[in-house]
């Protein structure tokens, strides 16, 4: 379809903007990937903006000097036209590559097919489908080994989709068969938005729930690592005493737990009053938090499964501490198995990112340091992560610079916007732009994934819905009806 005819506008055309006239209106739009040819090959850009302009209307004095309608004097509907701002992505030869030489004046723009996008973007037909091209009827397909060569970054703002994004992903995953290769998926979960996959009977049985009400650290095989990573404050010589005393259990005992630990210390003789007190206190806290036990629950081993998720749904823990605890642990243990091969490559997908792995130092951050290291270190594995946030100016640098793919939302935030552009190539100013306008359920994807930003509307989910979020008016509707029922109930119980 011909949409218009390259026009010469300041500098331009040049080898990486060129306008257009368009010459059917109604066709036209921004964000629409658009093909011309050039001495090179075929050229394929994307409209980046559209200007609607009349030689009548250009000087504001000429206006104000008629009394009457300038329209009843001249054609001015005969001058009016769209002038298509186009950024070149890419000429199409053997291989896809960067364009040397601006287009002509005077060729014919059309719309791009979809055979020449897909050789753009290098879908594949086999791959991941998330959408459509936005203002195409073309699908998204992507290649697994391309979206999770290192690491992906899923990024917008509350409410804008990113975890209905993770779900058709996720969803994707589910669906591939042997064939084609299945992942394991591991999901950190503090809001239990993904707990519908349990619920929903053509995924239910593919997928483990654990709440966090249940999970628990087994001690008896709990390394030396993790007393010095939850008690951090105790001195070299405490730390000593403590390791000793839980050595000397595990020769004498198969299952023990905190309450055994500290009657342990209590019974030496070994070890100084004062350091009794600091070490008692200590695990007393930490066995306050009701997160250690005598053994793994869920068990690690069976924790990650091919073709399956398993979804630590922690919304129920209130604690932040115990939270980042738990990750902590999960996390690490399943690189470690990793490593040594012991169990099948993962993905692990962590909700509210910017709260594990924040930017800046904490030492009680007890789960930033395993990402960082998954971050670093996964991909040699095959232990790979979904970073998902909605602050990612607050996400780790280290862990967002390790993602070799981002998917973002919408995002307005100046802050946050300025951080992605700094962290990913090909985000334009105008893209940037049109990141912020983006409707929910509208991403762009960059980076090895796709060799140009692509732009997609995400595809309707097929999970089933959990009504877990109600509106302020629904819950205050409902608080006041709760309320008024026990005033009924305290009456009835006294019998008035």
């Amino acid at each position: 379809m011909e949409l218009g005819t390259v026009v010469c506008k300041d500098d331009t055309p040049n080898t990486t903007i060129f306008y257009f006239v368009a010459t059917k209106e109604s066709e036209v739009k921004r964000g629409l990937f658009v093909q011309t040819n050039t001495t090179e090959g075929l050229l394929i850009g994307r409209i980046e903006e559209i200007t609607k302009t009349n030689r009548y209307f250009m000087q504001p004095e000429t206006i104000s000097n008629y009394e009457t309608n300038i329209n009843l004097h001249f054609p001015t509907d005969k001058w009016e036209f769209l002038l298509c701002k186009v950024y070149c992505l890419g000429i199409l030869n053997k291989i896809v590559r960067k364009a040397n030489y601006p287009v002509s004046p005077g060729e014919t723009v059309k719309l791009a097919e979809n055979k020449n996008l897909e050789r753009l973007f290098k879908l594949d037909e086999q791959g991941l489908k998330i959408g459509n091209l936005s203002g195409h009827n073309l699908e998204i397909r992507l290649n697994l080994n391309r979206l999770f060569q290192k690491h992906l970054a899923i990024l917008a703002l509350s409410g804008a989709g990113k975890s209905y994004a993770a779900t058709v992903l996720i969803e994707e995953l589910l669906n591939r068969n042997d064939k084609q290769g299945k992942v394991g998926i591991i999901i950190i979960d503090p809001h239990g938005e993904y707990s519908c996959f349990a619920y929903d009977e053509n995924f239910s049985q593919k997928t483990t729930l654990i709440n966090g009400r249940d999970i628990r650290i087994g001690i008896p095989h709990l390394s030396n690592y993790y007393y010095k990573l939850f008690l951090q404050n105790l001195s070299f010589a405490q730390e000593r005493d403590l390791i000793k005393i839980i050595d000397e259990l595990k020769k004498t005992e198969d299952v023990f737990g905190i309450k055994e630990i500290i009657q342990k210390i209590e019974e030496s003789e070994n070890i100084k009053q004062a350091t009794k007190d600091v070490l008692i206190s200590n695990l007393y806290s930490l066995d306050s938090l009701r997160l250690f036990g005598y053994y793994d629950i869920p068990s690690i081993n069976n924790l990650i499964v091919p073709g399956q998720i398993s979804i630590l749904d922690i919304s129920d823990i209130t604690d932040d501490q115990k939270k980042k605890m738990i990750v902590a642990y999960f996390l690490r243990e399943l690189f470690n198995r990793r490593i040594k091969r012991k169990i099948p490559p993962f993905i692990a997908f962590i909700e509210e990112a910017h709260n594990f792995a924040p930017e800046g130092s904490s030492k009680e951050n007890f789960s930033k340091g395993i990402i960082i290291k998954m971050a670093r270190e996964g991909r040699k594995f095959n232990a790979l992560l979904c970073l998902i946030s909605q602050r990612p100016v607050h996400l780790s640098t280290t862990s967002l610079s390790q993602c070799n793919t981002f998917m973002f939302l919408k995002i307005t935030n100046p802050y946050d916007l300025k951080h992605i552009s700094e962290s990913s190539e090909g985000i334009t100013s105008e893209l940037q732009k049109q990141i912020s306008s983006l409707d929910v359920g509208e991403a762009v994807l960059v980076g090895e994934a796709s060799s140009f930003p692509l732009f997609v509307k995400i595809r309707k989910k097929k999970v089933m819905n959990l009504e877990t979020n109600k509106s302020l008016e629904e819950e205050c509707i409902e608080y006041a009806e709760k309320k008024e029922n026990r005033k009924k109930d305290v009456k009835e119980l006294m019998g008035k």
